[in-house]
């Protein structure tokens, strides 16, 4: 008797798993739906994860959908109206996802109740998309930043290049671009006066913050008012050859009127679009910001990461997607991180795929083969983790206009600069 209730159990027991658990669970099936921008970047690597999850589920199909205009206000309608319309999995840029985590409480499915390990993932892409205990998105690409410079402008300078590739501070290199300059009367930095780019990544690289926890402005950090001087001393020097937008910006740099710029890793691409350039680039760690504790030669400019919606019509699937194909170290999915760096210099911020062959490899494009996405994948491990906010775009056209105001000669210090932009922001936002 005793017997036959123990097997009886353990039939039950063994039925259950089956139908309750099991390796591919009965309800991962279907389709998946996701929206993202730039087939050829992001298109791309999302195809190519479906392409690994196809061999570990046949059964679900993914569908990339391609919004080149205006996703965040596709998005924002199907929130606004409750989830209609909406796909399974959306890409955003890090610096916008804040406000609509605040702004539609419970819209994101919680990952890391979903069992995905956060450690793996350089950790300064976390904070954005982080509330409380809850952690929503799938990290994707880098934004890591470094300072390019042209290698053979330095030679033309009397000087030696590998003198030049270390961590240096950002007084060193105002040091650098007058030699430069003065023995080839060309600048040494070109510089977008539309963006502020250039000092974001600045002050980002000291851990500094430009809001504070309350969500208020903090423009008069040690950090930011260096920053900003470094700014005005590079200014009057004649050190930064001053542009007015994308193309212009590239135009100068690529064209040779500039001897370097401080950008992100995404601009490879543009900088092997001259092939004549070939050798002649060389990049080195963001330069550091002098006196500020807690300064890295890393930051970041940049990078977008994918989100599952909480009414997602193939939410079960969708989770299982980016837990196996983005995050998990498995040879394919460390093989699939390695694939989108070569195929569309897509550098993930999976940790474990920095081994991969095409992180590791020489570029011939860079001055004596240097295997750049390696440095890239180095520094990005060292950035600080930024917060943004629902008024991070207020905030940064606030601060440009009253950095040209700088350069136009309209303001003298940077505390004045500062004064400027909390004037336009609260003018904009209402807010201090």
């Amino acid at each position: 008797m005793k017997r036959s209730i123990l097997w009886g159990i353990a039939v039950l027991a063994w039925m259950t798993l089956i139908n309750c658990g099991g390796a591919k669970p009965a309800q991962v099936k279907g389709k998946i739906t996701v929206w993202c921008w730039d087939p050829n970047f992001n298109g791309y690597s999302m195809q190519k994860a479906a392409e690994v999850y196809k061999k570990i589920n046949p059964d679900v199909t993914v569908e990339i959908v391609d919004i080149p205009e205006n996703i965040e206000g596709k998005i924002e309608a199907g929130l606004q109206a409750g989830g209609a319309g909406l796909p399974d999995i959306a890409l955003f840029q890090d610096f916008v996802i804040e406000r609509f985590i605040q702004n539609y409480p419970g819209a994101f499915v919680d990952l890391k109740a979903e069992g995905v390990d956060y450690s793996k993932f350089a950790q300064y892409k976390l904070g954005p998309m982080t509330e409380g205990d809850k952690i929503y998105g799938i990290p994707f690409d880098t934004g890591s930043t470094g300072f390019f410079v042209r290698a053979d402008m330095l030679q033309a300078a009397g000087l030696n290049p590998d003198d030049y590739q270390k961590n240096m501070t950002w007084s060193e290199i105002i040091e650098l671009g007058e030699k430069v300059k003065a023995k080839i009367g060309k600048p040494f930095i070109a510089y977008d006066t539309t963006v502020f780019d250039f000092l974001r990544i600045m002050v980002q690289s000291t851990g500094t913050q430009f809001f504070n926890e309350d969500g208020s402005v903090n423009f008069t950090s040690p950090a930011m008012l260096k920053s900003i001087e470094y700014l005005k001393t590079m200014h009057q020097k004649g050190l930064l050859y001053m542009t007015e937008g994308w193309n212009n910006w590239i135009a100068a740099f690529n064209g040779g009127e500039a001897a370097g710029m401080l950008t992100a890793i995404w601009i490879i691409g543009t900088l092997k679009s001259q092939p004549q350039n070939a050798g002649k680039w060389m990049v080195i760690p963001t330069p550091l910001v002098e006196g500020v504790p807690g300064a890295q030669n890393a930051s970041n400019n940049g990078g977008s990461s994918w989100y599952v919606f909480t009414k997602a019509p193939n939410k079960v699937a969708a989770i299982d997607f980016l837990k196996k194909a983005w995050a998990t170290e498995s040879p394919e999915v460390l093989e699939f991180y390695n694939t989108i760096l070569k195929g569309a210099g897509a550098m993930g911020t999976f940790l474990p795929s920095r081994n991969g062959s095409n992180y590791t490899a020489p570029d011939e494009f860079f001055y004596k083969n240097q295997a750049v996405y390696k440095d890239f994948a180095t520094w990005m491990e060292n950035v600080p983790s930024l917060r943004y906010t629902p008024n991070y775009v207020a905030m940064r056209g606030a601060v440009n206009n009253a950095l040209n105001k700088m350069f136009n000669g309209q303001l003298k210090t940077p505390e004045e600069v500062a004064k400027a932009a909390l004037e336009e922001y609260k003018q904009v936002t209402g807010n201090q």
